[in-house]
This record gives structure tokens, sequence and C-alpha cells, in this order.
């Protein structure tokens, strides 16, 4: 029995910074939603935070439990996933920069807010792109993992 270089570790479950990572869009998604209060100057009490952050977590876990993972096209053995991510990221982060501009400038006749148009948008393109990197890495380290 002979081996030819190390032998990679059996697959089991990922590690903890994996999971971890799959969690900071959900972490990202309560501050975006946190943010949003704030701009508006709404006041949640406790118990609405609780709601928030449960219904977070229920929603985190039935896309995790129902979506069926697609598989990513072959990546070359010199791909890195940090860029690839962040690329990724700043895709969606432009389209939620134009759909965050719209809604917040139609929003602002509603419920009108102190804070400049432009910091409000950018709340929006910060929430997304974190969000979406974080998603992007987890699922590309998996990829490269396997």
């Amino acid at each position: 029995m002979s081996t030819n270089g190390p032998q990679p570790p059996p697959p089991g479950p990922p590690p903890l910074s994996l999971r971890l990572l799959g969690l900071c869009p959900l972490f990202i998604a309560i501050l975006w939603v946190a943010g949003i209060a704030n701009f508006r100057k709404l006041e949640l009490k406790p118990v609405e935070w609780a709601v928030v952050v449960a219904a977070g977590f229920a929603i985190h876990v039935l896309t995790r439990r129902l979506s069926r993972p697609k598989p990513l096209p072959p990546l070359p053995p010199e791909a890195r996933p940090v860029p690839l991510a962040a690329l990724a990221g700043l895709i969606v982060a432009f389209f939620a920069t134009v759909l965050g501009g719209v809604a917040e400038a139609i929003v602002q006749s509603h419920y009108p807010s102190e804070l400049p148009w432009g910091l409000r948008t950018m709340w929006h393109t910060a929430c997304a792109f974190g969000a979406s990197y974080c998603a992007f890495l987890q699922r590309l380290l998996r990829v490269m993992r396997d």
C-alpha cells in the first residue's frame, strides 16, 4: 500500500469557521433591519427585536433545509475564493445600490428621515455586499474543501 502525498481529510461536518461564516448573512440582515429602524426613528421594543431575530433564524433554517445546493462550475486549481466572492459581492451590491436608492427616494416622502439619501443608500449597499460576500465565500470554501 503506497500513498502519493498527503491524503485529504475524510468528509465530515464543516469546521466551526465555515459554520460561523454561514451565519454572517443572518447577522448582517438583522443589522440591516436595525439600520432602517434607526433611519426612520422607529423604536423597536425588546419583544419586537426578539421577533425580528427569531424570524431571521427561522428563515435561515428553512432556506438551509429546503434549498438544494446547486453545483458550482468546476473551478481551476489556482482559483482563489476571496477575490471570487468579492466580485460576486460587488455585483450584488451594485443592484442593491440601485434598488436601495430608488426605494429610499420613494419612501422619503412617506417616512421622512434626517439622514442624507446617500448615506441611507450606502447602508443598503454595504449590507448587501457583506451578506453576499460571506454567503459566496462560504460556498466557495466548501466546494474547494471537498
